[in-house]
């Protein structure tokens, strides 16, 4: 590797660790403002309410205006239980307060619960986002459908009917249809802004993991996590606590923690029935709110001892206006998917649903990998030999690639000598000597890239494989010998009075990468070597907190690549001849 060449991977070395302060710095930051944060959120709750205004806003010119507040109502809730979920209905809002998920624990013994900690029902309209979503309603269940009516001020009845599904079908199961009907039974025509209907709430499944993956987003947006709120330089935010999200012609959007998500469609009007005036969203909407220390640990979650202020998210997909002459009405029509984060499921719907999984810019590796890794572990029924074995038959492909470039290491131990001689006779003249240099790999054909080809072809598989494994909800309880969860950390014991894990497998690949290197043919200037020798504590540096199928992936490769190196180190050593130069044209 030439001086670019260092300098390119001192760079990259340099642009982690700074990413790593920073983000530790951050962290810190918000751990800081968190007790600041709790009684700010007290102090504006007691504020709203002592200031209540008696009466409601002056209503806007042409425009309905919004309905009154109403006094408190007493909260009445209905379940409907599938093989899948125990939906919980309630009358405050009219929505789905919690989706219990059956077929994944939270906890040992306890079943995962959607919108457990927030305070706005899934499916709740409101005329915009967050206001009013304790308004009551009536409720009536009717075997697998539950219907919320109610009429206010303004003569606009509301009905909404929520009906689960029947099927356990892949393209059916966790999806309930929600039917929202505005009619104007007044006498003069009623105008409404827009109004708004709310995907309910995320929160992290584990405290550490929630600046990662608990977030929201909607179609052709970005996913914004808990963190993105939190004051920044650059972009310049200050703090804030709500997000208004412009995009036009929204299909979807949804709530999102590590493996399970809840996500709104307004559905398109059917090709039979063009008559039909439905719409699409044109923007969107986020909050975040504080989970309460003492409210986490009653419901039976375990608090990690980090710093990590917790914190779930809101969300909500904002509507087009709506105008309502005397006697009509206007039905739009939602999906309401309330289950995993699976790849699998999510592809199925209609309108780029799968993208709230946000693999980022190594999508098509992981999806690919994903897909590949579920296929195996039908077939050999463990996800840890699913993922040794998808391993191996990577590096198989690879192990041409792999020879090519040990060859060439060969090669160019084999130039160190002249190399040397020439950094000794052009010292002085640093230009001069990486003309020679790169003359020497000309002259003798050594490519001084070619021995990094197998890294550099590896790096998306590896980034691949870790979005992919971070958000993999089938990898959860997957044991493998002391592992008993391969979407955790393998952490065995802590450190006594630090609180430090100890984790084995990613100690485990570190030292397979160091024997790796030890025995891997010594090429490029010894500066070179020292900077490789920082891969071992990059490589933790990813993987130590991180889910323990990705250190079993590595660690697998590097033994694959050891015995690669043992199966081809007693090869004859290749001749270093020099290239003949190419016959010049004639004129």
């Amino acid at each position: 590797m030439d001086r670019t060449g260092i300098i390119a991977v001192s760079l990259s070395i340099a642009g982690l660790i700074g990413w790593t302060v920073w983000n530790s710095q951050e962290m810190a930051k918000v751990a800081a403002q968190q007790t600041q944060e709790k009684a700010a959120t007290a102090e504006v709750a007691a504020q709203a309410k002592a200031e209540e205004p008696a009466t409601p806003a002056p209503p806007k010119p042409e425009s309905a205006p919004s309905a009154p507040p109403e006094p408190a109502a007493e909260e009445k809730r209905e379940e409907i239980t599938t093989p899948s979920v125990t939906y919980t209905f309630s009358n405050l809002g009219g929505g789905i307060a919690t989706a219990v998920l059956k077929h994944h624990e939270a906890g040992p013994g306890r079943a995962m619960k959607l919108n457990e900690f927030g305070s706005i029902p899934i499916g709740a309209v409101t005329d915009a986002a967050g206001q009013g979503v304790r308004t009551p309603f009536a409720m009536k269940v009717e075997g697998g459908t539950v219907t919320f009516e109610r009429t206010d001020a303004r003569k606009l009845q509301l009905v909404k009917k929520f009906t689960v599904p029947t099927s356990p079908d892949l393209d059916k199961d966790y999806i309930v249809a929600l039917d929202v009907t505005f009619s104007n039974l007044g006498d003069q025509p009623l105008v409404l802004p827009g109004y708004s209907v709310h995907t309910g709430s995320a929160s992290p499944v584990h405290q550490s993991d929630q600046a990662t993956y608990t977030g929201f987003m909607a179609e052709g947006g970005g996913f914004t996590k808990t963190t993105d709120f939190n004051s920044s330089w650059f972009p310049p935010n200050p703090e804030r606590s709500e997000i208004p999200i412009a995009l036009p012609d929204l299909a979807w959007a949804g709530v999102a923690n590590q493996y399970f998500t809840t996500v709104v469609t307004a559905q398109a009007p059917a090709a039979d029935a063009p008559a039909v005036k439905m719409a699409r969203g044109n923007a969107a909407w986020a909050k975040r709110f504080v989970i309460a220390e003492a409210t986490w640990k009653s419901s039976g979650h375990t608090a990690d001892g980090s710093a990590t202020p917790l914190h779930g998210i809101d969300g909500a997909m904002s509507m087009p206006a709506l105008t309502l002459e005397p006697g009509k009405s206007f039905t739009q029509s939602f999906r309401i998917y309330a289950g995993p984060r699976e790849y699998g499921r999510l592809k199925l719907m209609p309108d780029g649903q799968a993208a709230i999984m946000d693999y980022g810019w190594f999508g098509f590796v992981s999806r690919h990998l994903l897909s590949s890794m579920n296929w195996l572990k039908k077939m050999l029924g463990s996800y840890a030999l699913a993922i040794i074995a998808l391993t191996l038959i990577i590096k198989t492909l690879l192990w041409p690639l792999q020879n090519k470039a040990t060859n060439s290491m060969k090669r160019m131990q084999l130039l160190q000598p002249k190399m040397t001689e020439l950094r000794e006779k052009y010292k002085d003249d640093p230009t001069r000597m990486n003309t020679e240099v790169m003359k020497l790999y000309k002259d003798y054909g050594v490519n001084p890239l070619s021995g990094c080809l197998p890294m550099l072809v590896q790096i998306p598989i590896f980034f691949g494989f870790f979005t992919m494994l971070g958000t993999a909800v089938e990898l959860r309880n997957s044991k493998f010998f002391w592992v008993q969860d391969l979407s955790l950390p393998d952490t065995i014991f802590h450190l006594p009075g630090l609180g430090w894990p100890i984790n084995i497998l990613p100690l485990v690949m570190a030292g397979t990468m160091l024997w790796q290197m030890a025995i891997s043919p010594k090429s490029g200037d010894p500066m070179q070597q020292r900077i490789m020798m920082f891969m071992p504590v990059i490589f933790i540096a990813f993987c130590y907190n991180y889910a323990s199928a990705l250190a079993l992936y590595w660690t697998v490769q590097n033994l694959f690549s050891i015995v690669q190196l043992y199966v081809t180190r007693n090869r004859a050593a290749p001749e270093l001849q020099r290239v003949a130069a190419p016959a010049k044209r004639k004129k």
